[in-house]
């Protein structure tokens, strides 16, 4: 009688994930699903990150504004199809790049940021592929009942009412950053443990969440790789994870602290930094197996950064504070204006910053020593 409820349930799960795809669809279009307005003031909006495509810059932001600048040029804004907040942006090639946002939107472009094409929406995505998963889970769980297995029999019933759950949910976490090892493959994670892989492009993205030592769906904020391949993410309550194996398995190397991590770089000297709230900044030289944390005269909430070329190293935040110096000696500074800045990016010895009312130029106020 169980399993004829059970299979009742499957089948109306599969029927309202089906009018959800439709309905998610039409509602997508009339909400983050239509092209981004071209304004004369896409400068000035909230932008959340910036990085380099060859020598070409790229930010992205709120409702959809992506904008690149050549060397010497002005900011132009790229076409995008969708007004959906974005988060964060990679470039694996100078051609090549990818944008994520909110409903676990991901954008690709093939012409240096150019323009944009959708090729991925989690608010779709998500509730097919939980639904996919039902039968197999089902199965698992009657197999467990019939081998008389109440361990696995009990967290097979949570996973399926979990997925039930997700197959018929119209919410889906923002996905919050990402990044591409090569041209083929990339990662996109996101709130509650959201972790998307894709092997060939973009084209198609696959659930890991599963390989990450996260069992309480704790947010993952910023994802890095450093010169040896390893690769990292940090995220919600102070965790750090660490993949050794191109992301197929991952350890937790958190240091001793518990607030959140909200950037992560790595530096080509060797350096890993993962900065947080309240101006809390940890330091390792060694893949993350230990970690130090530098004075510094920080207070507010730290975001991105970059190692500038003379080795110095530049950490952005809120409330306009950012921080200049060496490992062992940061100095604050304060943005006039006091803009929260996101994320940092150099080109040619300018160095910009992206946050609150959009593109901050910093070389006036950085000494001179610092520019590249």
């Amino acid at each position: 009688m169980w399993l004829q409820i059970r299979s009742s349930i499957s089948s109306l799960v599969v029927f309202i994930v089906a009018v959800v795809l439709f309905t998610g669809n039409v509602q997508a279009q009339d909400t983050l699903i239509r092209p981004a307005l071209e304004s004369d003031k896409a400068i000035e909006s909230l932008l959340l990150d910036i990085t380099v495509a060859g020598e070409r810059l790229v930010a992205a932001g709120e409702r959809g504004h992506i904008l690149y600048r050549d060397p010497g040029k002005q900011w132009q804004q790229a076409k995008v199809p969708v007004i959906a907040h974005l988060t964060a942006v990679d470039f694996p090639t100078p051609q090549q790049g990818y944008a994520v946002g909110h409903e676990g939107i991901i954008l690709r472009s093939t012409d240096a940021g150019e323009s944009w094409e959708l090729i991925h929406h989690e608010l779709v995505a998500g509730p097919q592929r939980a639904a996919d998963k039902i039968p197999e889970v089902e199965a698992a769980l009657e197999q467990a009942e019939e081998a008389g297995d109440r361990v696995s029999q009990e967290e097979l019933e949570i996973e399926l009412d979990d997925l039930y759950f997700l197959a018929d949910s119209e919410e889906v976490p923002p996905l919050l950053d990402v990044y591409f090892t090569s041209a083929d493959k990339g990662f996109a994670i996101g709130g509650y443990n959201l972790f998307l892989v894709t092997e060939d492009g973009g084209d198609s993205w696959s659930s890991q969440s599963s390989a990450l030592p996260n069992p309480e769906g704790f947010h993952n904020n910023a994802i890095a790789q450093d010169a040896d391949g390893r690769l990292f993410i940090a995220g919600e309550r102070g965790r750090i994870y660490r993949s050794e194996d191109q992301g197929l398995s991952w350890d937790v190397i958190s240091p001793r602290y518990d607030g959140s991590f909200f950037g992560l770089f790595t530096t080509s000297d060797g350096l890993l930094v993962a900065t947080g709230l309240r101006g809390n900044l940890f330091i390792s030289d060694d893949g993350g197996s230990s970690w130090e944390q530098p004075a510094s005269q920080a207070e507010q909430t730290l975001n991105g950064g970059l190692r500038l070329g003379s080795g110095q190293l530049l950490i952005v935040g809120q409330n306009g504070e950012y921080l200049i110096g060496n490992r062992d000696q940061l100095q604050r500074h304060t943005l006039p204006g006091r803009y929260s800045l996101q994320a940092v990016a150099s080109q040619q010895g300018d160095i910009f910053a992206v946050g609150r009312d959009g593109i901050h130029s910093l070389p006036l106020l950085l000494p001179s020593s610092t520019r590249q």
